[in-house]
């Protein structure tokens, strides 16, 4: 129990932790992207709402210069009281300070009450250049306000008489105020933006994450036996798809190798139990007989003896069958077929001759064919062994090779009595035998079915007309 509870913390905690991870990256990822955009963005605005002030305070800096010409020109208390008038409205309804000078930088009007009428200016720099008919503008501490000013200076003018200059201040503060207002309402939007950004990165995440522990518990069903669940290929992203079709690949091949591999421990066990129990019997015989009956016991060692060459050969099938079962990731090479039929014929002219037939050949000068080293030879002897078995005497076993435009067809005839139609695929089966007097393990042909498989052919038995089988092997041409 604990260690089913330990084994679910465990998948919970990977799981959590993958998904983490992507909330994470795609989050990150989301706040890089604002700040790239929304620093340069928010100096942008700082610069375009220091120069919008400026230009606003320069214009209404002009305005008050025209409306000071007359009292710098001639003054009067009632000129002053209307300039004065002027001055603070446009301070009240701005916030800005206004000082107005003569043309000796001597304050005739402030909107400050602090500032001394009367008082000079003259060694201001914004004053200097502005008296010397320069309209000057920017950002400067001032030593007596303790804070920075935004300032802009104008001349008053009258034709091209400088009669003073007018200065506009603004605390730099107030830019950054207007600034941070429009700074908050992009933090806002990037913000909202980061809260969507989190909700789509918990539905991607939740999603990639569902699809991969899907595929774990079903790796996991199949790790515990059950062979027959595959993973779902038609949701997901693609690379999860082409991950989940990797993984039904992989578990088709695994279940096909079981498959084989209890098939053949089935074989096995079902074809070495009858000779066995047959050993074992004529064994036991053989000894209860040695005293009474000698030569009756040496009968019983000669046909156990028999016995064991049948097993040796069973058990050699067996394992050149289970040999053939690992061929599919095999490479094909271009081999000449003529060539190898001819020296194996040769091989088996003697052992025809002492069954008095004659191997009669039908061959090209050369005939490439896709397969491997050793297939060929393997599929021949099968053909040819399977051929004197029931040759009559003086008949002939043709071997020859026919084409068409993408295969090679190899061809083993024989003169004998054939096979009833049933039986033709039948004798690919393992163990079967078409007559039970036949020496042999009945795994010839199945061998040969699964070297044809492994090199993209195929093999079939062909009853001949009169009589006699013809057993081909096709391969790809090269």
């Amino acid at each position: 129990m604990d260690r089913v509870c330990a084994r679910r913390w465990l998948q919970v905690r990977c799981r959590l932790t993958v998904r983490a991870r992507l909330i994470a990256a795609l989050l990150g990822l989301t706040l890089v992207v604002l700040l790239v955009h929304d620093i340069p963005l928010s100096r942008y605005l700082r610069t375009v709402e220091t120069d919008r002030i400026i230009t606003a305070l320069e214009r209404d800096s002009f305005v008050i210069a025209g409306r000071s010409e007359e009292v710098l020109e001639s003054p009067e208390t009632v000129s002053k009281n209307v300039m004065w008038n002027a001055v603070h409205a446009y301070s009240k309804r701005s916030g800005a300070r206004v000082m107005v000078m003569d043309s000796r930088g001597i304050v005739v009007s402030a909107s400050n009450s602090t500032t001394t009428l009367g008082t000079s200016y003259a060694s201001r720099p914004e004053i200097k250049q502005a008296l010397a008919g320069t309209v000057t503008s920017g950002t400067r501490y001032s030593t007596s306000l303790h804070h920075s000013l935004l300032y802009v200076a104008v001349p008053v003018l009258n034709g091209k008489r400088i009669l003073g200059a007018v200065r506009v201040t603004f605390p730099a503060s107030f830019v950054d105020a207007t600034v941070s207002k429009r700074i908050q309402g992009i933090t806002t939007v990037a913000g909202i933006t980061l809260l969507l950004a989190l909700i789509v990165a918990i539905l991607l995440a939740s999603s990639i994450t569902r699809r991969l522990t899907d595929l774990k518990e079903t790796t996991e069903d199949f790790a515990q036996g059950n062979h027959d669940v595959r993973a779902n290929t038609h949701e997901g992203a693609p690379e999860i798809r082409a991950l989940a079709s990797s993984f039904n690949s992989m578990a088709e091949q695994l279940t096909h190798l079981i498959a084989q591999q209890r098939a053949f421990a089935g074989d096995a066990s079902h074809q070495l139990r009858t000779p066995l129990t047959a050993l074992q019997l004529r064994l036991e015989r053989a000894g209860e007989m040695v005293e009474s009956d000698p030569h009756g016991a040496r009968a019983r060692i000669e046909a156990a003896m028999l016995e064991t060459d049948r097993l040796q050969r069973l058990v050699e099938g067996l394992l050149a069958l289970s040999r053939t079962e690992n061929l599919n990731t095999i490479t094909l090479d271009a081999i000449d077929l003529a060539s190898i039929v001819r020296e194996r014929a040769d091989g088996w002219m003697a052992l025809a001759a002492e069954h008095n037939v004659t191997l009669a050949l039908d061959l090209p000068q050369s005939a490439m064919v896709l397969s491997q080293a050793g297939i060929i030879e393997q599929v021949l002897d099968n053909f040819i062994d399977n051929a004197l078995e029931v040759a009559p005497a003086h008949s002939t076993i043709n071997i020859a090779l026919t084409f068409d435009r993408r295969s090679t067809t190899l061809h083993v005839q024989d003169e004998g009595p054939g096979l009833p139609e049933e039986d033709l695929a039948r004798a690919f089966n393992r163990f079967w035998r078409a007559r039970s007097d036949i020496h042999g393990s009945g795994l010839g042909l199945a061998i040969v079915e699964r070297l044809m498989e492994a090199c993209n052919g195929d093999a079939e038995l062909v009853n001949r007309i009169p009589q006699g089988l013809d057993a081909r092997a096709t391969f790809v041409t090269a």
